[in-house]
């Protein structure tokens, strides 16, 4: 799966590495991913959030990108890495226990510049 990249504009940003996170507010799902793209040298965060609260067969969902600097990037990198089993949002590790608790509308606990949010474009 391929995403538009927001630096170079190629068709190359990929997700490295994705933690699934419990439900959280009037989110059902919420993984928060990091990037890079195969074109250039832009590394990145994205969350995706999903909620099915509303009327039946409904969805809404938000697939946010934000650039991040190599040294958030790597604070990151090493929580992230921690975690024996990312994909399971039932996970107990130190990892999930502490980004459980984040509010992912607005992560500039990652330090990342909300400012500069992009829309996670998927290339197809």
């Amino acid at each position: 799966m391929a995403f538009q990249c927001p630096s170079c504009r190629g068709t190359t940003l990929a997700i490295t590495f994705a933690l699934e996170l419990p439900p959280s507010g009037d989110d059902d799902e919420i993984t928060l991913q990091t990037l890079k793209c195969a074109a250039c040298d832009f590394r990145g965060v994205a969350v995706y959030r999903e909620s099915r609260h509303g009327s039946l067969d409904s969805e809404s969902w938000q697939h946010d990108g934000y650039p991040i600097d190599d040294a958030a990037l790597e604070d990151l990198d090493e929580a992230l890495l921690l975690c024996p089993a990312p994909r399971d949002r039932r996970c107990g590790c130190a990892t999930h226990v502490l980004f459980a608790k984040q509010d992912w509308a607005d992560p500039i606990q990652l330090g990342v510049d909300a400012t500069k949010r992009f829309e996670m474009r998927l290339v197809r």
